[in-house]
């Protein structure tokens, strides 16, 4: 079966009082549609979201996947299953949270509030393992780096912290993780958004940031966090979104404005063929001019995506449209009308097995078990005492134990035919062969027993 690239977006009902023909409006849900093709696939209802407010946990091991979306101006986070498309939990949140993230291997979630404040949970368990304040003003996004290594704020106040995900797990100092790793610091207006490359993690890689001074900037994630570069935007433009492809080969910047500007990170040597990279001079240094808007749209840009490829460019506005545009071209193929509100969340993704309708597997995956997440930081003993979901799945092995089952069965009836025609020398060797397939059969069930009580056991202690 191919697969299938899925476009999944949400949008905010804050302008979205009447739909474009001047009806009733839609009923707000995040939306998943087929990126080939922009033909709906699923909608969750009933959601309506903020900024940089859903983040998705991937379906492996068995186990499906979820999304989860802080609903606006409300301190509620809901959970739809990929299985259905109704709400699966409604989880309180200690307060109204701007933004809300979940690490890519699927362990941690961190939502950031008005007031500045940074929360951590354990999904597994639903702990808040560390609360703390990042910022003096309002929490604009969090990000984790691919590796889930590392956690990067970001905020109104004009700084962008970057904490160790490890350092604050560490309940032995609970006064220290406060303290961020190292913060990327030069922009003098709120942050409006950030995006990290592929090859980030604990160890370096690079990191962009906007801000509402017309400025895109390119910084290290390996300490001291060096500023690398600075990117101008012309004197009028804002941006409010980012997207960096995989290979960090190009930057674009969406405007409030309306128009999408391609920001090179590599420019042309002085030989035929060669390039290098697009560099300043760290702090102080005058910026590189990125004036060249490759697309313009009718409405300001709120939010931008890659397809995994690289080959379509994904817009989606205030006025709720999404637009697809071919790369490198920028022509524009498509354009979804879904949604009534601004979009406020778009990105890419393959379709999950356990998607509603699904057909790529026979048997159902277990929905992922999801815990209220707490609203205050336990203490170090409650936090021993909790426990996590096992999800326990004896079909898989009893099919196997069933298949060894039927095979002495099997080979008796194959027995009766050989028997009758060759004589005493082939019913004694089907004979021998049903002994080791028996043999075979016992080793099989004494080790799955003796598995399965293992795990018992160790649920149980």
């Amino acid at each position: 079966m191919a697969t299938q690239e899925l476009i999944l977006s949400a949008s905010s009902a804050a302008e979205g009082s009447t739909s474009r023909s001047g009806g009733s409006t839609s009923t707000p849900a995040i939306h998943l549609h087929d990126l080939a093709t922009s033909s709906h696939v699923q909608a969750f209802k009933t959601s309506s979201n903020g900024p940089n407010s859903l983040a998705t946990v991937r379906s492996h091991d068995g186990v499906g996947g979820s999304v989860w979306a802080v609903q606006e101006g409300k301190a509620i986070a809901g959970v739809w299953a990929w299985q259905k498309d109704q709400q699966h939990m409604k989880l309180h949140l200690p307060e109204r949270l701007t933004c809300f993230s979940i690490s890519p291997n699927g362990l941690w979630a961190a939502g950031g509030s008005p007031s500045g404040q940074v929360y951590l949970w354990e999904i597994a368990s639903g702990a808040l393992q560390a609360s703390w304040t990042a910022h003096y003003r309002t929490v604009n996004s969090l990000t984790f780096t691919p590796d889930s290594a590392l956690l990067i704020s970001s905020s109104s106040d004009a700084s962008v912290h970057v904490f160790v995900v490890a350092h604050l797990l560490d309940s032995d100092t609970p006064g220290t993780y406060s303290q961020p790793y190292g913060t990327l610091g030069d922009h003098t207006l709120a942050i409006t958004a950030v995006a990290v490359g592929k090859t980030a993690n604990a160890n370096g890689g690079r990191c962009w940031t906007a801000a509402e001074d017309g400025t895109v900037k390119m910084w290290s994630l390996a300490p001291p966090f060096d500023l690398l570069a600075t990117f101008s935007l012309p004197s009028a433009a804002k941006a409010s979104s980012l997207a960096v492809d995989s290979a960090e080969r190009f930057v674009y910047a969406g405007s409030s404005e309306g128009n999408v500007y391609l920001i090179p990170l590599f420019k042309r040597k002085g030989a035929v063929g060669g390039v290098e990279a697009v560099e300043g001079d760290g702090l102080g240094a005058p910026a590189i001019k990125a004036d060249l808007a490759c697309l313009t749209v009718e409405s300001p840009v709120t939010c931008l995506a890659l397809s995994h490829g690289e080959s379509q460019l994904l817009v989606g506005t205030r006025s709720g449209d999404i637009h697809i545009h071919s790369l490198p071209s920028h022509q524009q193929l498509r354009t979804i009308t879904a949604h009534s509100g601004p979009i406020t969340h778009l990105s890419t993704m393959i379709r999950p097995a356990d998607l509603s309708n699904s057909a790529t597997r026979s048997d159902p995956w277990p929905i992922m078990e999801v815990r209220n997440l707490d609203r205050a930081r336990a203490s170090t003993s409650t936090k021993h005492a909790q426990t996590v979901g096992v999800s326990l799945r004896p079909t898989v092995g009893s099919s196997r134990l069933d298949k060894l089952r039927r095979a002495p069965q099997q080979s008796q009836l194959v027995s009766r035919q050989p028997a009758a025609s060759n004589g005493e020398d082939n019913s004694a060797a089907l004979s021998q062969e049903v002994r080791e397939l028996r043999a075979a059969l016992d080793r099989a069930v004494k080790l799955n027993e003796k598995m399965w009580n293992g795990v018992v056991d160790l649920k149980l202690a």
